[in-house]
């Protein structure tokens, strides 16, 4: 690795995602990861990371991780800052080399390992920044990589044997100024069916439900309705959690019913269902806010 100016700060990072429904397994293998400059004016340099620290705290060249043992707020940190891994502050994109063999997916009631299929092993994540100060305290590293799986996480017709799945970068971030939403919901409400729970950045006019209108199987004109930001299945304990949320305004809004949101195709689901089931909160850094419903 080229030397680094006297600015450049220690990268750390960990993992996490929030619930999904049926999946009991999501598991991905990284082989690399690289951070690019967006603009190399700024003083910065292409970074790429092969060494990982796994969950015992010893160097590997790659790192598997089950996405789904580390929900909500919890999260396993695979870059720490013992590996001395200096960034320049700035803003960059994330690009993670992805192992094929394991990369996979297993379902509720089902032994079979479904392919989770990257284009050329690469997923390719937005921009994120860099910023003086932000340093690893403890085990808790300074950034987190996102999968909202929710989001991210789908499978490509109805046969998983016959196409698996895919994650896009739709729904994966990193984050590192963050805190976590979280609550219980009532029987009254579980009652009604599955549950999940949204949260839109501000206060949108319309709430919307899962959507990705940059997907090639989307169909139909960008609807007026807001999509969430980030979601949340609720479990079977009427709990849920939402984590690594970065700072700011949010609405959050609950979902129950026996509709299923399709998170590519825009479904025009009623949200809140059942009615009046919303708020905005502020969430703060390192901070729990809790909404129950």
């Amino acid at each position: 690795m080229l030397e680094q100016p006297s600015n450049a700060v220690v990268f750390s990072l960990g993992v996490s995602d929030d619930a999904v429904d049926d999946a009991i397994v999501v598991s991905i293998e990284i082989d690399s990861i690289t951070l690019k400059p967006v603009d190399s004016s700024q003083g910065t340099t292409e970074v790429v990371i092969d060494q990982f620290t796994d969950e015992s705290d010893q160097t590997v060249d790659t790192i598997k991780v089950n996405l789904l043992d580390y929900q909500g707020a919890s999260q396993l940190k695979i870059i720490d800052e013992l590996q001395n891994i200096e960034v320049m502050p700035g803003d960059y994109t994330m690009e993670l080399t992805v192992i094929d063999e394991g990369s996979y997916v297993m379902l509720d009631n089902d032994t079979n390992e479904y392919a989770i299929k990257v284009p050329s092993s690469r997923l390719r994540l937005g921009e994120f920044v860099v910023i003086e100060g932000a340093e690893q305290s403890g085990e808790i590293p300074a950034y987190t990589l996102e999968f909202d799986l929710k989001k991210s996480l789908v499978q490509r017709g109805k046969d998983p044997a016959k196409n698996g799945f895919i994650i896009k970068p739709h729904g994966v971030r990193v984050v590192s100024d963050a805190g976590t939403i979280s609550g219980t919901i009532s029987a009254d409400n579980t009652n009604l069916g599955q549950c999940a729970v949204y949260a839109y950045e501000g206060q949108p006019t319309l709430l919307g439900d899962l959507y990705d209108t940059d997907d090639e199987e989307f169909e139909g004109e960008g609807p007026d309705a807001t999509a969430p930001f980030a979601a949340a299945s609720v479990l079977a304990d009427g709990t849920y959690e939402i984590g690594f949320v970065p700072v700011g305004s949010y609405t959050v809004a609950l979902f129950c019913d026996q509709a299923t949101d399709d998170n590519i195709q825009f479904d025009g689901l009623t949200i809140p269902t059942p009615d009046g089931n919303q708020t905005t909160v502020d969430v703060t850094a390192n901070q729990v806010t809790t909404v129950d419903f």
